[in-house]
This record gives structure tokens, C-alpha cells and sequence, in this order.
């Protein structure tokens, strides 16, 4: 496993493992009209999962087809944006990120 996975996912959890709905001021949202609600809906990004990381603070986590990343996008109670964390979708295939150099 990279380090940059490794740390995504000791912060996050592990890919995949987190919820299909979130309750945000107690009301359930889809992974997809998360996506629609954060601007993030259009045909090269695919919801994986989302989680809260305390009361005030979620995450939506997915991939970004144009990037080549897997994404988590930090948003607060009112869906306003507070930080993103990027890994190069190769921590999870096995391939070397050809955008670092050793």
C-alpha cells in the first residue's frame, strides 16, 4: 500500500466502507444529491461513499475520472467547502503515479 493511500485511508477509513446516505441537520442525503448539492455532479466524477468526521464536518468521497484521483471533499452543515484530500487512483491499483518522479 502507498503512503499516500495509507494516510487517506487512516484518516477516512478504509475506500468504500463508508455510508450510501448521510444525515446532515437530520435530513438524509444520497451520495448523489450530495454530489448535485456540492456542485460535484457532472459525468467525470463517481461517488464511492461518505462519512461524518464530527458533528460539523462530512466528507463525500470520489473518483475523479479527469484527475485520475480518489477525492474527499470536507464540507460543513451548510455545504460549504472546507478542503480536499487528492491520491492518485494508482495507490489503489498497484501502478506507479506517473505524475511523481522517484
Amino acid at each position: 500500500m502507498g503512503k499516500q493511500r495509507e494516510r487517506f485511508e487512516g484518516r477516512f477509513g478504509r475506500l468504500g466502507a463508508g455510508a450510501r446516505t448521510l444525515r446532515i441537520n437530520a435530513v438524509p442525503f444520497t451520495l448523489t444529491e450530495l454530489m448535485e448539492r456540492l456542485g460535484l455532479a457532472n459525468q467525470d466524477c463517481r461517488s464511492i461513499d461518505a462519512l461524518t468526521v464530527s458533528g460539523r464536518r462530512f466528507v463525500i468521497r470520489y473518483l475523479d475520472a479527469e484527475d485520475q484521483s480518489i477525492v474527499a471533499y470536507e464540507f460543513d452543515p451548510a455545504f460549504r467547502y472546507l478542503g480536499e484530500t487528492r491520491v492518485h487512483v494508482a495507490e489503489w491499483t498497484g501502478e506507479e503515479n506517473p505524475w511523481t518522479s522517484s
